[in-house]
């Protein structure tokens, strides 16, 4: 195998791995943790890969920065199996409460362990101001709506020092659960994570090439733009694949012809990156978006006839999927246009279930 540019690894480890100096939402962060250590809970929504769990992790540290105080996470996916999916909701508890009393023990309070029907509430005896952050409550959806709904209102039934922050994936069969039961519960705060600015995107790429003597072009910052509508997971896959095709010893600047060459599915199908945006962009469309924002992707990148909602467009807008100007409303990221034009034509088969 050929020796890659190094700064290929770099991309990929940040798709992994946020590093500090590419953490470019922390004026999020700040909103949602001026939330928590103001007496909220926060809910984080999103699509796949637009960086939930990366903000969530943000936000707690924020947290415990303003008040000093402490806090930990839990991936609600099931570990032990490949589905991630939790059989019933005494497993997620239980594993609710393992993690209180890892927690507890970490922090010298071995005498207090946490109650599996109600795991939180024994961190009520602590003194400091606490914050857990719980990711992955799509995994919750193998439940059916009511026991999710019975783990979400154990979650959030917090004591008064302890505040919550969930990670509530976009999902078309528990979207109407996370908006009754989370979103408008009282005393929860929520954003919808949107793409980066152009200026977040400048600093995603350059920073990782410019340490390495490598520059993009103006002209390739905006063909990234273009190509990834602002998402930071494929602006850092593209430019891996950009950076995996110069040569090792390269210096010097990107052309947006290094961009240009990548917008094709049988490139992107060359490499296990490139087909990963491809199939999150199908499950996106398939299983993530209901059936009147597939309709608007449909009609937007197809120029099909139908009937588009005000609702699910603006909920389209608010996620970063569509943009709208004077001139009208589009597919925002010609990689999703080119994908939802594909199924929309049927080019590319997929099934709803």
């Amino acid at each position: 195998m050929s020796e890659l540019h190094p700064l290929a690894d770099r991309y990929l480890d940040a798709l992994y791995e946020l590093p500090d100096e590419l953490r470019v939402r922390r004026g999020l962060e700040d909103e949602l943790a001026a939330h928590m250590t103001g007496g909220h809970h926060a809910c984080i929504r999103g699509f796949w890969r637009i960086g939930k769990t990366t903000l969530m992790k943000g936000v707690l540290q924020r947290a415990c920065e303003r008040t000093g105080g402490a806090a930990f996470t839990l991936d609600l996916r099931d570990p032990d199996r490949d589905d991630g999916l939790p059989q019933s909701p005494e497993a997620v508890l239980n594993r609710v409460a393992a993690k209180v009393n890892d927690f507890l023990g970490r922090v010298g309070a071995k005498e207090l362990k946490a109650d599996p029907k109600q795991p939180l509430a024994v961190l009520g005896e602590l003194a400091a101001p606490l914050f857990v952050g719980f990711d992955e409550l799509i995994a919750l959806h193998g439940l059916g709506a009511d026991k999710a709904r019975a783990v979400i209102d154990a979650l959030l039934n917090a004591p008064k020092n302890v505040k919550v922050c969930v990670v509530c994936h976009r999902h078309r069969d528990l979207d109407a659960l996370f908006e009754s039961d989370v979103v408008a519960r009282p005393g929860v705060a929520t954003v919808m994570v949107p793409p980066v600015t152009d200026d977040e995107l400048v600093t995603l790429v350059q920073t990782p090439a410019q340490s390495l003597g490598v520059t993009f072009s103006n002209e390739a910052l905006g063909a990234l733009a273009e190509a990834t509508g602002n998402r930071p997971w494929e602006v850092f896959t593209l430019c891996a694949l950009a950076a995996s095709r110069l040569r090792p010893d390269f210096k010097g600047e990107v052309a947006p012809d290094a961009i240009d060459a990548l917008l094709d599915l049988d490139v992107l199908s060359e490499s296990e990156e490139g087909r990963a945006v491809v199939e999150t962009y199908l499950r996106v469309l398939v299983t993530a978006m209901n059936a009147e924002e597939r309709t608007v992707m449909e009609m937007l990148s197809a120029g099909k006839e139908g009937e588009a909602t005000e609702d699910a467009l603006a909920r389209l807008e608010a996620a970063g999927w569509v943009v709208t100007s004077e001139e009208g409303s589009a597919v925002n990221g010609d990689l999703m246009e080119g994908l939802a034009r594909a199924v929309a034509e049927g080019v590319i088969k997929v099934s709803l279930q």
